[in-house]
């Protein structure tokens, strides 16, 4: 391991940081990196590239050394993340000077709940120390951290649930604050996460009695992958789309050679342990991940199991996307993402063949490969492992994504019978739902904030709170837009917030829209509700602004598509104003 700090050390003396931080990041990737080296890794990571998300760390213990290991697992997982923590056991004095963050993350310490007789007093004091922090948090993303007990103490393993005791008071003091929690904020389990690590080797009472940090160097690795999965939920969201290999991965053999009814599928161990991560994959569906096939094989021979084996779990219908050919998985993947209408940034890779991991973490290297074991009953534990898919909430659209996506395949196949771009929008039948953002809408509306790239002009992650503030406010515009068409529901496709900025002109604060409804005039559409929405609140003009990100070049040039002059333009991005009475009225094929 020293090897690859040193290799690191190096090329920062010779001027190559980009090419050192990506050889480390690498090394993190794979695994290569003990836990007790992740501070080290962090604090150089820290050192050289500073930005990214602004965490800001408080707990009832020490966590001086939450910072440098949250850093480094950022880093790993190409989400930067600067991160400080305040003095041990400081928490509201702390939150007192206002020091700005994006995330606010919380961490409890039971040295409190553990005192005294009173099971409910503790608890009521708890929950109000929690309540305090809370309010004082303003509008900044939460994440709370539950409780956890190191061991079951002198009640012993049996009675250590019971009444008072130890793992009782851990567990009621969860319930209490998790139902107290405010709306939008990320849970961590405390619990749950060092049951996947082991309390012996979670926890290291010596650290804990010399500096009041509880937590093994394993432990604090463990924890801030729990964290970081948490931020990630609340700022950019969940990775989108699992994609699978077949053959010794969603079954076992090779299905060009034991034909469809041949594959490893059946009650035996092999067999059982495939249609366990074939369960696993499908349950992810309900939770709105996308599924999507990329194996080296013939079309037709990789979808006969699908078709043919009464044994298997999963069917075509939980796929969004299938490549079957001999053509390089990164060519299949690339063509995923554009059939997807997703960033590969998105996509989990998950293929047993590790010459075939290799090959996509050389060529795409935004792709999150898994290390898949050798053992397929290890497989679901491996995908477990790396949170890809950790969510806050989930919505109802997040429940009817993969049918959406099979509604877009037969709405591609419809635009290829028709001869011209008109004709297919006019057949397509589309039907909005415009309406005021409402507690329905909230939690869906948020989390589309917190993820949507693309089509996003400039890419405010407004949290709960704000949302809630600018719906409450009268001059304020918060629009909702739901569309269908005559082959299904595509559920909340865009959001759009308009904020006074004097008294006769109103600002675009955010405009942001699916991804899967692009170029089909529902942005034209939302604009002209948005001015319609203008005008009823007696606004004469309107301010639109465009700031570049790495993702949403694509509406670079939507204010000048709509018609709206630019008053201000340079590196930093655009500003456009304009009478309403001015502007043109947007041509579109929806109907209201």
């Amino acid at each position: 391991m020293s090897d690859v700090f040193t290799d690191v050390t190096r090329l920062r003396k010779e001027g190559r940081v980009e090419e050192g931080l990506r050889l480390l990041r690498d090394a993190l990737r794979r695994q290569q990196v003990p836990a007790e080296s992740y501070e080290r890794a962090g604090r150089l990571i820290a050192r050289e590239n500073p930005g990214g998300v602004k965490v800001r760390v408080l707990g009832q213990c020490t966590t001086a050394w939450i910072p440098p290991v949250l850093t480094a697992v950022a880093h790993e997982r190409a989400t930067p993340m600067s991160v400080k923590d305040g003095d041990y056991d400081n928490i509201l004095q702390e939150l007192g000077r206002g020091e700005a963050a994006d995330v606010l993350v919380l961490i409890p310490w039971t040295q409190r709940l553990f005192s005294g007789d009173d099971l409910q007093a503790a608890i009521d004091g708890e929950l109000s120390f929690w309540e305090a922090a809370w309010a004082m948090r303003g509008a900044v993303k939460l994440v709370q951290v539950g409780y956890d007990y190191t061991g079951a103490g002198p009640a012993g393993i049996s009675l250590a649930g019971l009444g008072g005791e130890r793992v009782a008071r851990v567990r009621a003091m969860n319930a209490a604050l998790r139902a107290r929690l405010p709306k939008g904020a990320a849970w961590v389990d405390l619990e749950q996460v060092v049951g996947e690590v082991g309390r012996s080797r979670f926890y290291d009472p010596r650290q804990y009695h010399w500096t009041k940090m509880p937590w093994s160097s394993e432990g604090i690795v463990a924890l801030c992958r729990a964290l970081h999965a948490s931020i990630r939920a609340l700022t950019t969201g969940p990775k989108k789309v699992l994609v699978l290999d077949l053959d010794n991965t969603v079954w076992g053999g090779v299905v060009g050679e034991t034909g469809p009814m041949g594959v490893a599928i059946r009650e035996t161990p092999d067999g059982e342990a495939f249609r366990a991560f074939q369960t696993y994959c499908a349950g992810l569906t309900k939770r709105g991940v996308l599924l999507a096939v990329a194996s080296k094989n013939n079309a037709a021979d990789a979808r006969e199991p699908f078709e043919k084996n009464p044994d298997m779990v999963l069917k075509l219908s939980h796929f969004a996307g299938f490549e079957a050919s001999w053509d390089p998985k990164a060519m299949a993947l690339s063509r995923l993402a554009k059939t997807l209408r997703l960033g590969l940034d998105s996509f989990v890779f998950f293929d047993d063949n590790p010459a075939e991991r290799e090959h996509i973490r050389q060529a795409l290297p935004e792709v999150e490969v898994v290390e898949v074991p050798e053992e397929p009953a290890l497989y679901v534990r491996a995908l477990e492992a790396g949170s890809w898919f950790e969510a806050v909430g989930l919505t109802a659209e997040d429940a009817a994504r993969a049918e959406q996506y099979r509604a877009e395949a037969e709405r591609r196949t419809a635009e290829e019978n028709f001869a011209s771009l008109d004709d297919y929008l006019t057949s397509l039948a589309m039907v909005a739902d415009v309406r005021e953002v409402d507690d329905a809408d909230l939690e869906r509306v948020v989390q589309l904030l917190g993820k949507t790239n693309q089509f996003n002009l400039t890419t405010r992650r407004h949290g709960t709170d704000v949302v809630d503030e600018l719906r409450k406010d009268p001059r304020a515009i918060a629009l909702s837009i739901r569309l269908a068409d005559r082959f299904g529901d595509h559920g909340l496709v865009a959001v759009m917030f308009g904020v006074p900025h004097d008294d006769e002109t109103v600002r675009v604060d955010t405009w942001l829209m699916s991804c899967r409804v692009i170029g089909r005039t529902v942005e034209q559409f939302s604009w002209a509700k948005f001015l319609d929405a203008a005008r009823l609140r007696g606004y004469r003009r309107v301010v639109g602004e465009y700031l570049p990100t790495a993702k949403n070049a694509q509406v670079a040039e939507l204010y000048d598509q709509l018609g709206l002059p630019v008053v201000e333009g340079g590196g930093e991005g655009k500003v456009y104003a304009a009478t309403l009475e001015t502007l043109p009225e947007p041509n579109h094929f929806v109907r209201c």
